[in-house]
């Protein structure tokens, strides 16, 4: 069969930058059975424009709700769309077969801006599947457990120079699973990193000595969400923190670990403007406890936030948090004198409350 394949993140969104795994699923699946299988765009399999390719099947995935998918694809009888994007929590899963075929790594090759590691030197899978945390906002809210997924040659690829992984929630395993898992990593001598943000409250001395020794890329990526654990948080950071201490004495920890911080998700769907300005110091707060431990923010947006009366002021913030070097550098006061962010002066003149916060500043070695 001619089989073609578009990835609908790839296309619409101009920042994308990670490539779509079930489509290498099905594309090495299809590849394997003999099939001819290429990465393309609407145009080419629109009815309607005057070159399109007729393919015996079209497969369509995304991972993002917000990626736009033209109308007519779904006027079409042989197309299979798929994915978080689509259907969210209820986005029915890869059969089998293709769940555990081995990813084809070459997918993207012809894609001349795609020139970052995650499409040229990374291998990419899952070893686990499943959260118990039942987070609303997330697609495992539906999930009640951690389970081993697929063993690593599953994915990894000997010539690249990264293992990346896209477990939901891996300290969700008891602790004999997770050291042979990262002992099996280990053995590969690769840089290894996971994508998703670990569970620190799941972090003790014994398993933050394991991850902390592990050949880790870049940073290690952990998440604070929610306000209501920040103590336990912070205890965490503190066992985090110490065992950074013992093993890097001297280094700097600021840089390699990061917290996505989630904002603006309001569980009972009362987006005011009481609702954002208390979300605004949730995340304040918790970026002052991150800067005692030296751990640099990521701010994640819920899609309302479009929607906010504080719009404007949010993207000048998350031009400073989401930026590793503004905040290593600079406090917001001083971030948005340098760059003249007139939203966020004007917040802070509404708001003078929220000047405690403006000057708060990454504490480094």
């Amino acid at each position: 069969m001619d089989i073609a394949i578009i990835d609908n993140d790839l296309v619409v969104r101009k920042s994308h930058n990670f490539p779509n795994l079930a489509l290498m699923k099905l594309s090495g699946y299809h590849k394997l059975k003999g099939d001819t299988v290429s990465l393309v765009g609407f145009d080419e399999i629109n009815p309607s424009t005057l070159f399109y390719t007729k393919f015996d099947r079209i497969y369509i995935g995304k991972v993002f709700t917000d990626s736009e998918t033209p109308a007519f694809v779904f006027k079409l009888n042989n197309i299979k769309i798929g994915g978080t994007g689509f259907y969210f929590d209820k986005a029915e899963p890869l059969s089998y077969e293709i769940e555990h075929s081995f990813p084809d790594y070459n997918l993207y090759s012809n894609v001349k801006k795609l020139n970052n590691k995650y499409y040229n030197d990374a291998s990419i899978g899952y070893t686990t599947r499943g959260c118990f945390r039942h987070c609303e906002f997330c697609v495992n809210k539906n999930s009640n457990k951690v389970t081993l997924h697929s063993n690593i040659n599953e994915f990894y690829d000997k010539n690249k120079g990264h293992i990346t992984l896209l477990d939901d929630n891996v300290l969700g395993l008891n602790n004999k699973n997770l050291y042979a898992l990262i002992e099996e990593l280990n053995q590969t001598q690769k840089k290894i990193q996971w994508r998703q943000g670990l569970d620190i409250r799941l972090i003790s001395d014994e398993r933050a000595e394991k991850l902390i020794k592990m050949r880790y890329d870049s940073h290690y990526h952990f998440a604070f969400d929610r306000m209501q654990d920040a103590a336990i948080i912070e205890s965490k950071l503190k066992i985090w923190q110490t065992n950074w201490d013992s093993i890097h004495s001297g280094t700097a920890y600021y840089i390699n670990t990061r917290f996505y911080v989630f904002m603006g998700f309001d569980r009972n769907n009362n987006y005011d403007k009481d609702f954002w300005l208390n979300e605004i110091e949730s995340v304040f707060i918790r970026i002052k406890i991150l800067f005692k431990y030296k751990s640099i923010p990521f701010v994640m947006r819920y899609y309302k936030w479009k929607d906010c009366v504080f719009y404007k002021f949010l993207v000048e913030l998350t031009q400073w948090t989401n930026n590793a070097r503004n905040i290593a550098m600079y406090s917001l006061s001083e971030y948005i004198e340098l760059a003249d962010r007139k939203e966020s002066k004007r917040f802070l003149t509404n708001y003078p409350e929220f000047k405690k916060y403006f000057d708060l500043k990454l504490k480094t070695l």
